[in-house]
């Protein structure tokens, strides 16, 4: 009897223990604060409408549109050469001085120049001499009408100036062949110009139409890049082009766009330009950026505001100070920037941050809008 008595005051015991504890737990849960949940700060960026281009980054060379080779046009040996490389020169200057060859049918430049200069003051001879049966003729005519001399005498006079002035056109005549001969030892430039190469040597013999000269127009110019021809079929002429150089950008258009002659991969885009740009010199090197993709008004993002995984993307937009999930369709991606197409419009606030960040935010988590990218 005293056994099951001692067994019901521990019963009791333990019963009023347990029940003191839980009330003591229950009053120190009731004490206990709970902190409410903290706004994530995060970095924001407006949607805006616009074009998107993807611009694919290339290597251009800077060349002339206009290029001119001065050839020989005779055989002859090089007698002083005016101009050399980076030299400018002007359209009709004299770059390259010629000689003719011994025993050649055009003769020496001092040759002709003698000739030349004798046939000068034989056209003064001439002309005086062509003058003066002029004035005979002119007096014999009205001697003749007023039948002071014969008819005979008057046409004498006549066949004297005739003959003066065949004799002045036939050494006029000699001294422009002269003239035009000389003209094929002084070599001139067809247009102005800075030389780019003088394959030849003073003293060299060349033979005709050998070049003598490669020339150069600065203004306009052009600058050339290759490309691969998958990123060919990607742009056309107009589209627009940028050229870069030193921290510094310069607007332009595509002007040609052809494939390779070899087919090997490869083509080529040319954009010209009225003058080199940023002062560089023919045949330096400048970056040149392409599009390979345009999109015209569509919604455009910065880089960091959208998630993506393997068969989806998303943005966070910031509506009530809450981050709520937009799913969207990335439709291009660049360094610069994201083309997008879904629930989204002009004007809507956006999250922005690294990926850790953006999975971190679920439908509804309270954000807190720092100073972000406009």
């Amino acid at each position: 009897m005293k056994r099951w008595i001692i067994l019901i005051v521990v019963a009791l015991l333990f019963v009023i223990g347990g029940v003191s504890l839980v009330k003591l737990r229950k009053h120190q849960l009731e004490s206990i604060r709970i902190a409410p949940l903290q706004a994530v700060p995060v970095e924001t960026a407006m949607a805006r409408v616009g074009e998107y281009i993807h611009w694919q980054p290339y290597i251009g060379h800077l060349e002339s549109n206009r290029q001119g080779t001065v050839k020989s046009r005779i055989v002859g040996q090089v007698s002083r050469i005016l101009k050399r490389e980076g030299d400018a020169v002007r359209k009709g200057e004299t770059v390259i001085e010629m000689d003719g060859l011994p025993g050649d049918a055009v003769g020496s430049r001092a040759a002709l120049e003698t000739a030349l200069n004798n046939a000068k003051k034989s056209v003064q001879d001439l002309k005086k001499n062509e003058q003066n049966m002029q004035t005979i003729y002119n007096r014999d005519k009205m001697l003749f009408e007023k039948k002071v001399i014969s008819r005979q005498a008057m046409e004498l006079s006549e066949n004297h100036w005739k003959e003066a002035k065949v004799q002045l056109q036939n050494v006029k005549s000699q001294m422009a062949d002269i003239k035009s001969k000389l003209s094929f030892f002084s070599v001139k430039a067809p247009f102005d110009a800075v030389v780019s190469t003088v394959p030849v040597n003073e003293g060299d013999v060349v033979m005709v139409s050998q070049p003598l000269m490669e020339i150069e127009d600065a203004t306009p110019c052009k600058i050339r890049t290759t490309v691969s021809t998958d990123d060919l079929t990607a742009m056309k002429v107009g589209e627009p082009a940028q050229i870069l150089y030193d921290g510094k950008k310069i607007d332009a258009e595509i002007s040609r766009v052809y494939p390779s002659a070899r087919d090997a991969g490869i083509g080529t885009v040319e954009v010209d330009l009225p003058e080199p740009p940023f002062g560089l010199p023919l045949g330096a090197t400048v970056s040149v950026n392409l599009p390979i993709q345009r999109i015209e008004s569509v919604i455009l993002l910065p880089i960091g505001s959208v998630l993506k995984s393997v068969d989806k993307a998303s943005v966070f937009k910031i509506v009530d100070g809450k981050a709520k999930v937009v799913p969207v369709t990335v439709m291009g991606e660049s360094e610069d920037g994201f083309a997008i197409s879904g629930q989204l419009s002009e004007g809507d606030t956006v999250v922005v941050g690294s990926d850790s960040l953006l999975m971190r935010l679920t439908d509804g988590t309270s954000v807190k809008p720092v100073e972000g990218i406009k």
